[in-house]
């Protein structure tokens, strides 16, 4: 036999060993839920049977006929629930071929027997439940009664006391006193027969004494009042009486359900003693079969790993001499035919290995030279298409050249509603001045302040739009936005410091030789616009459209030269950062009604000092400068200012 049939037979056995197991597991299973669903029934059982009585004992307090006749029915729907529990409990009475192997605890006498008593004092239980509802619905009636007619019994011996009073006869006044102790103890004390007699008997004597008295004028207040005394006393009694058959059938109760615990802790214990008899059996059988798989499995691993021990060895030895370039050894086993053919292949294929070693050596070189000119030309597109990326950059805004070619944004033909704060900006007179500047020095200039400019535009996050000669279109909150204020108040900082920037650009002209200074208009608005991909399937411009860009226009052609002009929507997204100054109202060109305007002071983060008067310009970066040294140099400029004044 060789060695792949051994590992079959053995796992052959193992699976006989294993299917045992599944087999013990699926019966214990299976007992385990047959015991633990019979288990659920009893407890639903007892559970059951508790509320039935906790009805009873509500309803022996009840009051409402109602609420009495929704507890009668309340009541009958546990019995319609236990009865249902007692036929399904009663299903299984005969064993099957499980249950004489494994102990059942649905089979147990003890608890069978167990059962059958609470199912008997149940029966017990609903016919007492049926008296106490007969005796607590006559009470309850007998209690509405006297309720209504206690009052008028009790006002009319308080009125006969005051006329029996007035009559100054002690006679009466004696014998009315004892009316009242019997009245109180017919109603309230004793409430048996024997005292109302006496309490009827009382008031006899005082309609009698009233007859000798030839008294008549309150006989007929006695005589009425015997009557309702009769109905009231009567009523009392029979209030007495039903109380006590209540007592007796509660008593009689409490001893059922005293019994009933009992029988349900017994029960209990038992399913308890079956469960752990049943535990213990199946942990037995279940140790003797995992022994005697271990030991198998222990003595057939030790009988297999031997033998393929000492074919991997010998499979090893061959693999080494191979890797060392011996391509002339042999393995030799004799211990198994199929590992004998694959000694036989191993063999064959290192004969193979050595014939075909030079000529797979030659093709590798070429396979290399192949691939490294393909590398070299892979490399040569990328620097191409890099170069080409570099150009296109400088005719794109960084956040869209960044969200073409991340892939974020498509170039197609689309656009889309968002709000925005659109930027305008021209440098006053620049017209006039290329008339009387050369080309070269006035595109030098030019070129300057636009790098300046869309150097600053970056660095606050926006977008430029476009450039139109001197003039600078910039928006803020597409691609990126940081919120509709946040935006508005980085178009702001953007704006005051081109101001600045001008301002150094300025000086630096004129010591270039440009003597006319350069200023320029800013106008700022902020609202919803339609930005997006504008043009054809072959040429496509990304700009924003609308009111709101032709309003910022419009602010940027009204405002003075350095003055940044915003309207009142930008405003109330600055206002409690930046300080802005509130000017006349502009009638506009395509707008009905005036538009409301504001001057850009300055920001909270402002800390450079700009002033420019003829023959005399300043520019202070307070968190740059040496502050000290400063001041020295302005006490020292001041005093020479004097000096030639």
């Amino acid at each position: 036999m060789n060695i792949r049939k051994k590992v079959v037979f053995s796992f052959v056995i193992l699976v006989v060993f294993i299917i045992s197991i599944s087999a013990l597991s699926m019966i214990t299973t299976y007992h385990m839920k047959e015991n633990s669903s019979f288990a659920k029934q009893v407890s639903k059982l007892i559970n059951i049977q508790e509320d039935m009585n906790e009805l009873i004992n509500i309803v022996t307090v009840e009051n409402s006929l109602e609420k009495l006749k929704e507890i009668k029915e309340k009541f009958i729907s546990y019995e319609n629930d236990f009865e249902l529990l007692r036929e399904d409990i009663s299903k299984k009475d005969h064993k099957d071929l499980v249950d004489y192997i494994l102990p059942n605890i649905r089979q147990n006498k003890n608890i069978l027997k167990s059962l059958n008593n609470l199912f008997e004092n149940e029966h017990t239980i609903e016919l007492i439940f049926d008296d106490i509802y007969k005796f607590q619905n006559k009470h309850i009636y007998h209690n509405e009664l006297f309720t209504k007619i206690y009052p008028k019994e009790n006002e009319k011996r308080k009125l006969l006391q005051e006329l029996i009073f007035k009559t100054n006869n002690l006679t009466l006044i004696q014998e009315f006193g004892n009316l009242r102790y019997y009245s109180k103890e017919t109603l309230y004390q004793h409430k048996d027969t024997k005292t109302f007699q006496k309490w009827i008997t009382s008031i006899d004597e005082i309609i009698s004494e009233f007859k000798r008295n030839d008294n008549l004028n309150l006989l007929p207040l006695f005589t009425g009042y015997k009557k309702t005394v009769e109905i009231v006393g009567n009523l009392a009694i029979n209030i007495h009486n039903i109380e006590k058959e209540e007592k007796v059938l509660t008593a009689r109760l409490i001893k059922i359900l005293k019994e009933n615990r009992d029988v349900s802790t017994a029960i209990e214990i038992k399913i308890e003693e079956v469960a752990e008899q049943f535990l213990s059996k199946v942990s037995f059988i279940e140790i003797i079969l995992v022994i005697t798989i271990i030991l198998i499995t222990i003595a057939l691993t030790l009988y297999i790993s031997s033998k393929l021990t000492s074919i991997i060895r010998k499979l090893n030895s061959g693999v080494k001499r191979l890797k060392d370039g011996d391509y002339s050894s042999t393995i030799v086993i004799k211990e198994d035919k199929e590992f004998s053919e694959i000694a036989t292949t191993f063999n064959n294929m290192a004969q193979n290995i050595e014939e075909h070693q030079n000529t797979l050596e030659e093709k590798i070189k070429l396979r290399t030279n192949e691939l490294q000119g393909a590398l070299e030309n892979i490399q040569k597109q990328k620097d191409i298409l890099e170069n080409l990326s570099n150009k296109l950059a400088k005719y794109l805004s960084p956040q869209l050249f960044e969200s073409i070619f991340s892939g974020k944004q498509d170039v197609q033909i689309e656009s889309k509603r968002k709000y925005l704060t659109v930027f305008f900006s021209d440098i006053k007179g620049f017209t006039d001045i290329t008339d009387s500047v050369e080309t070269e020095t006035l595109t030098g200039i030019l070129n300057e302040y636009l790098d300046i400019m869309s150097t600053v535009a970056i660095k606050h996050g926006g977008t430029i739009d476009k450039y139109i000669g001197d003039s600078i279109m910039v928006f803020f909150g597409d691609p990126l936005s940081n919120g509709k204020a946040q935006d508005a108040i980085s178009c702001i900082n953007m704006a005051i410091e081109m101001k600045e920037e001008m301002s150094k650009l300025r000086i630096k002209w004129q010591k270039d030789g440009i003597s006319k200074p350069f200023h320029i208009r800013m106008g700022i608005n902020s609202g919803y616009c339609t930005v997006g991909n504008f043009g054809s399937k072959n040429r496509l411009d990304y700009t924003i459209i609308g009111g709101v860009v032709n309003l910022a226009s419009r602010l940027e052609s009204n405002a003075r030269p350095d003055q940044v002009l915003i309207s009142s929507e930008t405003y109330i997204l600055i206002k409690d950062n930046i300080q802005c100054e509130k000017k006349e109202e502009l009638q506009v060109k395509g707008i009905a009604h005036p538009i409301q305007t504001y001057e850009v002071i300055s920001s909270s983060s402002n800390s450079t000092i700009i002033e420019e008067q003829t023959g005399f310009n300043l520019i202070l970066d307070l968190n740059q400068i040496d502050k000290d040294n400063i001041i020295n140099i302005l006490k020292n400029t001041i005093i020479d200012v004097e000096k030639n004044r």
